[in-house]
């Protein structure tokens, strides 16, 4: 026999097991929400940019940039602008991106000032996995349909990492055709 005190106790544990539940459902839903938020904050970015894309080249160029990231959409989401002098004054360029709790996946979008007609575009999609960040799409590229990837990768408190690669089909290999080193300023 369930007397009054033992209903009031059951009540309220099966409240606190649905507030753990609720609490352990958002807070893993937090947690993969933050994977971004090592890129909060003002960068400045050493670029090394291969010369020729998918012509075996081995010749790099580098230049400057600055970037600021910050959260938007109360942590679902990430802007920020990328400003340098290389591809001509005042070039900026623009990424958000957006992360989806129920697939587990970010998207990321990219518009920038070179290119304004192409507007607010999609890019690549992808997670992290054990502090690596992969993410794939297609761009056009000469006029062509190619496979595209992000690699992010967190390297210190003050540095981070990212490479941009498109596939080869002719050697059916990934070709790293740009390179991000980011350190905080």
């Amino acid at each position: 026999m369930i007397t009054k005190t033992m209903g009031t106790i059951i009540i309220i544990l099966i409240g606190l097991l649905m507030n753990i539940n609720s609490y352990s459902q958002k807070n893993q839903t937090m947690v993969e929400i933050q994977n971004f938020d090592f890129l909060i904050g003002k960068w400045s970015i050493v670029n090394k940019k291969l010369k020729e894309r998918l012509q075996n080249s081995d010749e790099w160029i580098e230049f400057p940039a600055q970037m600021e990231s910050k959260k938007i959409l109360n942590g679902l989401g990430v802007m920020d602008e990328f400003k340098t002098s290389y591809f001509g004054d005042e070039f900026v360029g623009l990424s958000i991106r957006i992360f989806n709790p129920k697939l587990n996946e970010w998207t990321i979008y990219w518009a920038d000032t070179m290119y304004p007609e192409l507007k607010l575009t999609e890019q690549v999609v992808g997670s992290f996995k054990n502090g690596i960040g992969l993410f794939y799409g297609k761009e056009i590229f000469k006029g062509k349909e190619v496979r595209l990837r992000f690699i992010w990768k967190k390297e210190s408190l003050k540095t981070v990492y990212w490479e941009q690669a498109y596939y080869d089909e002719t050697s059916n290999a990934w070709e790293t055709n740009w390179i991000m080193q980011f350190t905080k300023m």
